[in-house]
């Protein structure tokens, strides 16, 4: 992608200095770093640093804007429903970023919808947490992760109005079946190339789906290292809702052991500091389930995006890298769980 094509699709600093001096009520305002996250897939995530003034007093402030692809977002949730998750947990004992604006009108950055958000000091960074001589901070995050997740499960969803624009599970069995419907009809939406692998493993959830879950909870939807921001050997927020929704707590506990959360603390500790934070029991089968889950869903978002990726459709990288590597992975691992 050429210079001029990357500017035409980023954000301008002087239009989001006149948007945030008039959000944030200033007299004047500065923007002093704007930078987009390199890591992250599903949207793109823009940091923002500012200085000015109100009367006569001084401020700074770090934002967050987030903003889909120009090709539209990686996973099948809308923008919107994101930011109301973010809204939503705000107010609560689940630990994110302040949620702030959504908006919808282009003219104001240049871009839309896009929402802001507050920046949480601290770090994402994997390999910070995996320096050597990390080792207890380490474990102190991992059991602290465990603890998080734990309230996240037995948040009040009724109260928060998590209820209200999410679907709710009327039977056990839905708490599956409901999100694999929408990841299956996303995936066949998008018209991919037969792959009888994907159609084992829906077959394979369909018929095993759970018959028996303690609790409808909020799940988090997309756990792991890399996902939370940690700050003194502490999780201060948790990060990358678009997946969330209302069901089964074991598919967090898959996310977090396919994406490596044993790493930082060995997986039945980590039970055990969950358990007496009071989550719920930990069951081994349907963490096994749920693990296969993973794999289809992560292949239905990520598959499709091989075709859009060239010269005339879509050229971030991140596309073809997503397309190309994750489906075939996830296929192989799924198959594996499963018994071939």
């Amino acid at each position: 992608m050429s210079a001029a094509n990357r500017e035409a699709v980023g954000l301008d600093r002087d239009r989001v200095a006149r948007y945030l001096r008039e959000r944030l009520g200033a007299d004047s305002l500065e923007v002093t770093q704007l930078r987009r996250n390199v890591g992250g897939m599903s949207r793109e995530t823009w940091f923002v640093e500012v200085s000015g003034t109100r009367g006569t007093a001084a401020f700074t402030d770090a934002l967050t804007f987030r903003v889909d692809h120009p090709e539209g977002s990686v996973v099948p949730v809308d923008l919107e429903r994101e930011y109301r998750v973010f809204a939503a947990l705000t107010p609560t004992e689940v630990p994110v970023a302040e949620a702030l604006w959504y908006e919808t009108d282009e003219s104001l950055i240049g871009r839309a919808p896009f929402y802001v958000r507050r920046t949480v000091p601290g770090s994402a960074s994997a390999g910070r947490l995996f320096a050597p001589g990390n080792e207890e901070a380490r474990r102190r995050i991992g059991r602290h992760l465990a603890e998080r997740m734990a309230a996240v499960h037995t948040l009040d969803w009724r109260a928060a109005g998590l209820g209200e624009f999410m679907a709710v599970p009327e039977r056990p069995e839905d708490c599956a079946l409901l999100e694999l419907d929408h990841y299956e009809r996303a995936y066949r939406a998008a018209d991919p190339e037969p792959m009888p692998v994907v159609e084992a493993l829906f077959s394979w959830l369909k018929r095993n789906v759970p018959t028996e879950v303690e609790r409808v909870s909020l799940v988090w939807g997309d756990v792991g290292v890399g996902n939370f921001i940690y700050r003194d050997d502490r999780v201060v927020a948790l990060t990358d809702w678009e997946q969330s929704h209302l069901g089964d707590p074991m598919k967090d506990w898959a996310s977090a052991l396919w994406r490596g959360a044993d790493a930082l603390l060995p997986r039945e500790e980590m039970f055990e500091a969950y358990e007496k934070a009071g989550g719920p029991r930990i069951d081994e089968d349907r963490i096994r389930y749920y693990s296969v889950f993973i794999d289809a869903e992560y292949v239905c978002t990520s598959f499709p995006l091989l075709s859009e990726f060239g010269p005339q459709g879509v050229r971030d990288a991140t596309f073809a890298r997503l397309g190309m590597g994750v489906p075939y992975m996830c296929m192989d691992h799924g198959l594996g769980i499963i018994g071939y």
